[in-house]
């Protein structure tokens, strides 16, 4: 059999709700030359049973079963036996669009590209947002190359993190399942996944790696992956060692940014990261807190933790927080002077 055009990687962990969605958008590609490796991560519900029926209907489809350990390691598993000349990922409650992967791989020719990057189709918008609301989000306005070493140090600052004046908090999106990837750059580089049990973001850190050994990179002027916020999504659930995980994820970035850029250049991009996650930190203390009836002083304790820990401080000091989008500012100040019952007042206010 000849090498496929693209394989794509989908971790699956009790998804029954969600995978048969999923696999029809996949197999339903323009681009037919293509391989789905489904990675069942020791599934409790009937994700592998489906998994193996669908994949007995077509013969692109391999299953494989491994001890629960986490997507992050799921998508490793799937990298030691892929095929494809190119590589993308889709997580298993969301779906594509069926032009995705022949743009992608048309523009990597092109352009012989190692990387190409698209937009997202959010739906359900964010934590807070209404049931059905569908935003898309374009991360750039035209075919753009990353082919010098300044722009792929910019490349890779703009995955993690963006400049007062950007609109978002990452410049050009730090996940995955939007972009292509070259599947040799992986494999001669030893590019893998960190496990999510261990640290935040483990795609931003993959992109971080995989930037760091590439020529060219292409953000292109469409979307076609529908990014599906559910009840059950990591994002949206609450996670109690999601701060502590947070710092390790930082550590990491600064670790690898330090390297080859300086820390006069980076630093802006990793405080504009912080906030962002911290407000994702205050909020989901907040909702978690209203959900389960915990005391304001309890709530408080967990607020003051995260807005008075010392990168908060600094990037809260330091960071020009007169340049961000209004809501954005708004939050920041709160978090700086910490008024925690006004962002609990914010935060419900804005979740009714």
């Amino acid at each position: 059999m000849s090498q496929p055009k693209v394989s794509i990687i989908v971790p699956v962990y009790n998804a029954e709700k969600y995978i048969e969605r999923c696999i029809r958008s996949l197999r339903e590609q323009t681009l037919e030359d293509i391989e789905i490796i489904i990675v069942d991560d020791s599934s409790t519900d009937r994700s592998l049973e489906i998994c193996k029926g669908i994949a007995a209907e077509d013969n692109r489809i391999k299953v494989i079963h491994k001890i629960n350990e986490g997507a992050g390691l799921a998508r490793n598993a799937a990298l030691e036996i892929a095929t494809g000349e190119y590589i993308g990922f889709a997580d298993s409650d969301d779906h594509v669009k069926k032009e995705m992967f022949a743009t992608l791989y048309r523009k990597a020719k092109e352009y012989d590209s190692d990387l190409v990057m698209s937009g997202v189709l959010f739906v359900d918008g964010n934590m807070f947002s209404e049931k059905g609301e569908c935003v898309r989000k374009i991360y750039f306005d035209k075919d753009t190359h990353f082919d010098t070493e300044e722009r792929l140090k910019e490349l890779r600052m703009g995955i993690v993190g963006a400049l007062p004046d950007d609109e978002d908090d990452s410049k050009y999106g730090m996940s995955i399942w939007k972009n292509l990837f070259r599947h040799e750059i992986i494999k001669k580089n030893n590019i893998t996944f960190q496990s999510e049990r261990k640290m935040l973001s483990e795609d931003a850190l993959f992109m971080i790696d995989y930037i760091s050994c590439i020529n060219k990179a292409t953000g292109i002027d469409q979307a076609f992956y529908y990014y599906c916020r559910n009840e059950d999504s990591i994002s949206k659930s609450y996670k109690k060692d999601r701060f502590e995980k947070s710092l390790v994820f930082v550590g990491e970035v600064e670790k690898r940014f330090e390297n080859d850029i300086a820390e006069k250049n980076y630093r802006i991009y990793i405080d504009r990261f912080w906030q962002a996650m911290c407000r994702v930190l205050c909020s989901q203390e907040i909702m978690h807190a209203k959900a389960n009836n915990i005391a304001y002083g309890a709530l408080k304790k967990k607020l003051k933790e995260i807005c008075t820990h010392d990168l908060t401080v600094r990037a809260m000091r330091s960071y020009p927080l007169n340049k961000l989008p209004m809501k954005q500012r708004i939050f920041a100040y709160c978090m700086r002077f910490r008024m925690y019952f006004l962002l609990k007042v914010l935060v419900e206010l804005r979740s009714k």
